[in-house]
């Protein structure tokens, strides 16, 4: 059963579930990022908008893109971003420096990318395998 937030207006699985109220925009993150990293962004945020029915919101401390549930997190720091996803395998290659087993069916990936270059097929594969998996939900 789902519960809508009275503060932010966010859909949530229940009640309980922890999330932030606070809601940023586009702007607010991509004014931090270095040149580099920006055209990183828009690169993948061009690739997340051929995907179909996902929702991109802007926190303050992430960028999530869901499908009813996020199938992927996105941290900026000034020279890269971090991205984090999850799948029903464990992908423990380069680049991704953590895998963890968060349930049965579930593994947890992050990685760390610089520059445009970094997003090529692998990694394309890899988020489209995530927004999959959790659209199968």
């Amino acid at each position: 059963m789902s519960w809508t937030c009275p503060n932010c207006k966010r859909i949530l699985p229940s009640s309980n579930q922890y999330h932030s109220c606070y809601i940023t925009t586009k702007e607010t993150h991509t004014n931090k990022m270095s040149a580099e990293v920006l055209e990183t962004f828009e690169l993948l945020y061009t690739y997340l908008n051929t995907f179909e029915k996902i929702e991109i919101l802007y926190l303050k401390t992430c960028i999530q893109c869901k499908i009813g549930a996020t199938f992927l997190s996105i941290y900026h720091r000034k020279d890269r971003l971090i991205l984090e996803y999850q799948l029903n395998r464990e992908e423990d290659q380069f680049p991704v420096y953590k895998c963890k087993r968060i349930s049965k069916n579930r593994v947890l990936h992050r990685l760390a990318i610089e520059s445009p270059i970094e997003i090529d097929n692998q990694l394309k594969a890899w988020i489209k395998d995530a927004y999959l998996t959790i659209r199968k939900i």
